[in-house]
C-alpha cells in the first residue's frame, strides 16, 4: 500500500515527462521543427536581446524595434537559452516544456492530485499537442490565463482582499498582456466585473476591479507607445481596415467553433470515413461522461461555470476584434484559449473515482484519435521512418 502510494505521488511528474518527450519528438521529425514565420519573429528578436542589439527585427537591411509582437515571449526564450546555454531554438521548446510544467504545479497546489491528473489530459489532445511543439507564445499564454482565471475567481469569491493577492493578479494580468496583445481581453472583462460589483454595491470589490483594470490599460497604452516611439508603428503596421463583414465572420468563427468541438480537424465540403468516426468516438465518450456525472453537470458549480464565462468573454473578443482587423482566420492556434479554458471548466466536473474502466477506455480512445491530426498529410512513411530513427537515437 505504502509503495502505491508513492507511485501515485509521482503521476504528474511522470505526465510532464511523457508530454515533453512528446513535444521534443514532434519538434524533432517536424521538416522546419514547428517553426512559423511568426516563430522567426520571436526567434530572432529572442537572439537579438542575447546579443545586446534589444527587441529588434532585421528588416530591410536594418535592425527595428519589434512592434509586431510585444516582448514577453521572446524575453523568455532569451533567459531560457541564456540559463541553458542552448541555441534560441531548443530554447522554445524548453520554455513550452516549463510552462506545462508549472501548469502541472499549479494544478496540484490548487486541486490536489486526482483532479489534476484529470486536466493534464488536456494536454495530450493533439491540437495541444502541436500547440506545444509550435514555437509559438501560445503555451506560455495559456498556462498564465489559467492561473490568471483561477485567481481572480478567488478575488472575485472571497470577502478579503490582501495586498499580495492584488499584486499576484496584477502580475499575471500584465504577463498576459505582455505575451500577446490578445490578452487586452481582460481590460474589458474585468471592467464588467467590477460594474457588477459596484451594483451590488460591493464597492470595495469594485475599487480593485478598477484599479486592476486602470493598471493594465495604462500598461498596454504605455507599451504601445514604447512602438511608436522605437518604430513608426504602434503594433506592427496597419491591422485595421474598417471592412466590417458580420455574416462572413459568423460563419468563419462557426467553422472554427466546430473544429474546436471536434477532435480532428475537418474538412466541411467532404466528410471522410475519419471525421464520421471521430465524431462517433466523441459522442459516445460525452454520453459516458455525462450519464456519471448527469448531477453534478446539472449542478454546475461556480468555478467551472466562471470558467465558461472568461472563455467566452475570449470568444466575443477575439470575434469583435476581427471585425475591424483582418487577422487569420480563427483555427486551434487562435481559439485555443477559448477551447482551453473551456475543457478546463468540464474537467473540474469530473472526479477521479468516478472513472468506469468504460469511460477510462473511452477517454483514451478519444486521445489517441485525436493525434490524427498530427499525421503529416504528405510524405508519410518517410516521416514514420524518421520517428523510429529518432526513438531509436534516444535509446
Amino acid at each position: 500500500m505504502h509503495t502505491q502510494l508513492k507511485i501515485q505521488d509521482y503521476y504528474l511528474f511522470l505526465i510532464w515527462i511523457f508530454h515533453s518527450l512528446l513535444i521534443l519528438l514532434l519538434s524533432y521529425i517536424n521538416p522546419n521543427h514547428y517553426t512559423t514565420v511568426d516563430s522567426h519573429y520571436y526567434l530572432e528578436s529572442a537572439s537579438n536581446l542575447l546579443s545586446g542589439k534589444g527587441y529588434s527585427i532585421v528588416e530591410n537591411n536594418s535592425c527595428n524595434w519589434n512592434s509586431t509582437f510585444p516582448i514577453g515571449y521572446s524575453m523568455t526564450i532569451s533567459c531560457a537559452s541564456f540559463l541553458t546555454h542552448t541555441n534560441v531554438l531548443i530554447a522554445s521548446k524548453l520554455v513550452n516544456i516549463a510552462a506545462s510544467g508549472i501548469w502541472l504545479m499549479y494544478l496540484k497546489r490548487r486541486f490536489g492530485r486526482e483532479k489534476s491528473v484529470i486536466l493534464s489530459g488536456i494536454l495530450f489532445l493533439g491540437c495541444f499537442l502541436k500547440l506545444w511543439a509550435h514555437t509559438w507564445s501560445e503555451p506560455l499564454f495559456l498556462v498564465i490565463l489559467f492561473c490568471w482565471t483561477f485567481d481572480f475567481y478567488l478575488l472575485n469569491r472571497h470577502s478579503q482582499i490582501s495586498k499580495s493577492t492584488f499584486c499576484y493578479l496584477f502580475f499575471l494580468g500584465i504577463s498576459l498582456i505582455a505575451i500577446r496583445y490578445a490578452g487586452i481581453f481582460i481590460i474589458p472583462l474585468t471592467l464588467v466585473f467590477c460594474f457588477k460589483h459596484f451594483q451590488r454595491n460591493n464597492y470595495i470589490k469594485a475599487k480593485v476591479c478598477a484599479g486592476l483594470t486602470f493598471g493594465w490599460a495604462t500598461f498596454f497604452i504605455l507599451y504601445l507607445l514604447l512602438n511608436k516611439y522605437q518604430s513608426v508603428d504602434f503594433f506592427g503596421g496597419e491591422r485595421f481596415d474598417g471592412n466590417i463583414q458580420i455574416i462572413g465572420n459568423l460563419i468563419t468563427f462557426s467553422k472554427g467553433l466546430l473544429n474546436e468541438v471536434l477532435i480532428s480537424d475537418t474538412n466541411f465540403e467532404v466528410f471522410s470515413f475519419l471525421s464520421l468516426a471521430g465524431m462517433a468516438i466523441q459522442t459516445f465518450a460525452i454520453i459516458l461522461y455525462c450519464s456519471q456525472n448527469f448531477q453534478k453537470i446539472k449542478n454546475l458549480s461556480s468555478l467551472t461555470i466562471y470558467f465558461w464565462i472568461i472563455a467566452a468573454g475570449y470568444f466575443f473578443f477575439l470575434f469583435t476584434a476581427r471585425l475591424f482587423s483582418p487577422f487569420d482566420h480563427p483555427g486551434y492556434r487562435l481559439l485555443a484559449p477559448f477551447s482551453f479554458l473551456v475543457l478546463s471548466g468540464f474537467c473540474l466536473i469530473l472526479e477521479f473515482d468516478q472513472f468506469s474502466k468504460r469511460m477510462k477506455y473511452a477517454s483514451f480512445t478519444l486521445i489517441i484519435f485525436s493525434w490524427l491530426d498530427l499525421i503529416p498529410r504528405q510524405n508519410f512513411n518517410i516521416k514514420l521512418q524518421q520517428v523510429f530513427s529518432a526513438i531509436s537515437d534516444i535509446i
